[in-house]
């Protein structure tokens, strides 16, 4: 008599469907710029791809691991294949409510994420290791994440009124203490038209 072979229930990892999941991210625009009135702005996979580059460029003089750090920095916006970019800062204001609605509801679907590929495990610690910035990569990684924004920032101002970002900065600089990252800070904030590009004076209400 001939046995039946078991079927088995574990799911076959499909790299064309999940690669085109994840280009999604190629045509998704990075919120905060379109509230501020800019038009074909960034996508949130052209802000993921600089903020790796600067990982893994900088990693060794920032004292990191490497690897995790460059992992840490793909992945960290990954959950906005799904929900799109949430905004919960404004500069120096935190919506405390919608952040943490915000962590939840891209806690859930990371871990979707990570159910279609294999060592999807590692994404999903990777993930929450990022939102809780208790390891040195996870801290060094949200104020890389914030140079880049700034440095975007820097970008768009060239082409229009040179202040109209300034929330921006002033966010990144409640965030960015390292030294070695600080001082890329003030160097692109010294590239700003006068007499917006004093590191000083960001978050002066007079300005």
């Amino acid at each position: 008599m001939l046995r039946q072979k078991k079927q088995s229930n574990k799911k076959v990892f499909d790299p064309i469907t999940f690669f085109s999941l994840v280009g999604k991210l190629k045509k998704t625009p990075r919120t905060g710029w379109l509230m501020h009135g800019l038009i074909n702005v960034e996508s949130i996979a052209e802000h993921s791809f600089r903020v790796t580059t600067m990982a893994y460029l900088l990693a060794n003089d920032l004292k990191c691991n490497s690897s995790k750090l460059v992992k840490m920095a793909l992945i960290h916006d990954l959950a906005e294949i799904m929900t799109g970019d949430i905004v919960s800062e404004h500069g120096l204001e935190i919506d405390l409510q919608g952040r943490k609605k915000k962590v939840i509801i891209e806690g859930n679907e990371i871990k979707k994420i990570g159910l279609l590929i294999p060592h999807g495990s590692e994404m999903n610690i990777l993930w929450k290791e990022y939102e809780d910035k208790k390891t040195r990569e996870a801290r060094i990684l949200k104020q890389l994440d914030k140079l880049e924004m700034v440095m975007q920032a820097l970008e768009y101002e060239n082409q229009r009124n040179p202040n109209h970002l300034k929330e921006f900065w002033e966010n990144a600089k409640k965030y960015i203490n390292h030294p070695l990252i600080l001082n890329l800070f003030k160097e692109l904030c010294r590239r700003r038209t006068p007499p917006y590009n004093d590191y000083e004076l960001i978050g002066k209400r007079f300005l």
